[in-house]
């Protein structure tokens, strides 16, 4: 919940708002202040924040991307990134944020990464804890005049309006009035673009279908962000060209990157050594405890191939993971005559896990030229007596898919894979060079994956 009003302002750090963010009054007076009450915000998710940061500080992105930033319904959205793939999206969605939150982090989450462009969508969740139409007004003025007061005026503001759900029905009138607000910011920012996406919603009922929502009627589904996206794409089209050049540095046939997802704290898993006792190189993800998340906008940059060699690819996640491994039914001990280079036991006790709900389980390749082919191998195991199947698609300029049981009885030697790898081959990036890989539940409570190995295939391979 938003702090009272006299509460004492944050201690300062590079993420909090800057002291003198304040918009010209119009008339050649005192400049007005529209971040005073964001800076006495009470911050809630400085840990997600900081994980962002981290990243951020150790591999910043390009500048020229286009910063996707707000509550759950971005952080939730893993169609975005195969959705947006011209763009170099940087996602930056958190479960509950509220709008005052992101105004108040917009230095880490927005400006720092100097982007052409902002679509941000936020507010439900100030006005769901009772905060006045007009203080969240005030917070989505703060977070656009910070923007002006850094970055050049033309950069485009894309606010997606306060989207009508069943679950919050009630507070609707409320979300009209702070929508009407934020639309008429755009009479005096020519750059600010408010995305109607209510009136597409109210047009399928009062209210809005119940389809276009997961179960808890708040939610998007699959539907429901398809008329987003039908709303926003034209907006974004209508200003901004694409921000994701293609790939310059090229990859020799041959040239093999492997990755190691899961924890790191030693008691659900461990980094794999590089060079491994096979002499491989790997890429381990960021330090990590089993039991936590991984979200989306969670980036591993130049990664390296299996000899050692950097590279210009990235590894970047499109919906959210969580972690567990070694204790939980990981496969500690892999056999290479089964399993080949795979075989590495850091690698194969820990995994990431998907869900349907803010753990979606996606994966985006980028840097990858798309005049070659690649092969993907993934691995996964989850010693448990239910049947669990994990449906593996890869979209570029082409789509494959396929499954691999990872539990119960039928997988490998007992009730853990041991023994198979699933393979997706010939694939093709799309222009901007991307690979989204989507990691689903095909049998099963759970989806898995533990490692990732990415080959570019000899030249003329279909």
């Amino acid at each position: 919940p938003p702090p009272p009003h006299d509460a004492a302002p944050p201690t300062p750090h590079d993420s909090a708002v800057a002291p003198d963010s304040a918009a010209d009054s119009g008339d050649g007076t005192t400049p007005v202040d529209h971040c005073a009450e964001v800076r006495a915000f009470g911050a809630e998710h400085a840990e997600v924040i900081a994980t962002w940061t981290a990243q951020d500080d150790a591999a910043p992105w390009p500048a020229g991307g286009l910063v996707v930033v707000g509550s759950s319904s971005i952080r939730r959205w893993e169609g975005l990134a195969v959705a947006y793939t011209d763009h170099t999206v940087i996602q930056r969605g958190f479960g509950g944020a509220q709008l005052g939150e992101v105004a108040q982090a917009a230095p880490a989450l927005v400006l720092r990464h100097d982007p052409a462009g902002v679509v941000v969508f936020a507010g439900t969740n100030d006005l769901a804890h009772g905060v006045a139409a007009d203080v969240v007004t005030e917070r989505l003025q703060c977070l656009v005049q910070q923007v002006r007061d850094t970055l050049p005026a033309t950069v485009p503001v894309f606010f997606i309006g306060v989207t009508p759900t069943p679950a919050r029905w009630e507070g609707w009138p409320l979300a009209e009035a702070f929508n009407r607000a934020a639309a008429d910011l755009a009479s005096t920012d020519p750059a600010f673009v408010y995305v109607d996406v209510p009136t597409a919603f109210l047009a399928t009922g009062s209210p809005p279908d119940a389809a276009l929502f997961v179960d808890d009627g708040l939610h998007l589904s699959a539907a429901g962000y398809a008329l987003w996206d039908s709303v926003l794409r034209p907006a974004v089209d209508a200003v901004l060209p694409p921000t994701a050049p293609p790939p310059t540095t090229p990859l020799g046939p041959g040239t093999r990157l492997l990755v190691d997802l899961g924890p790191s704290d030693t008691t659900h898993g461990a980094p794999t050594p590089s060079p491994d006792y096979l002499g491989q190189h790997w890429n381990n993800w960021h330090p990590l405890s089993g039991g936590g998340t991984v979200l989306p906008g969670e980036r591993r940059a130049a990664l390296v191939a299996d000899d050692g060699t950097p590279t210009a690819v990235e590894l970047v996640v499109t919906g959210g993971f969580g972690t567990n491994g070694r204790e939980h039914g990981g496969l500690r001990w892999p056999d290479p005559d089964r399993l080949g280079g795979l075989a590495v036991g850091t690698a194969t006790e820990d995994f990431f896990y998907a869900q349907p709900d803010d753990t979606t389980g996606g994966l985006q390749l980028r840097g990858l030229p798309p005049d070659q082919t690649y092969q993907l191998r993934l691995f996964a195991s989850r010693d448990h007596t239910e049947v669990r199947r994990t449906r593996y698609t890869a979209t570029g300029a082409t789509t494959a898919t396929t499954t691999l049981q990872t539990s119960g009885p039928g997988a490998g030697t007992g009730t853990a894979n041991d023994d198979t790898v699933a393979t997706l081959s010939g694939l093709v990036p799309d222009p901007s060079g991307h690979l989204h890989l989507d990691v689903a539940i095909d049998t099963g409570a759970y989806a898995y994956l533990s490692a990732l190995e990415l080959t570019v295939e000899p030249a003329g391979l279909d």
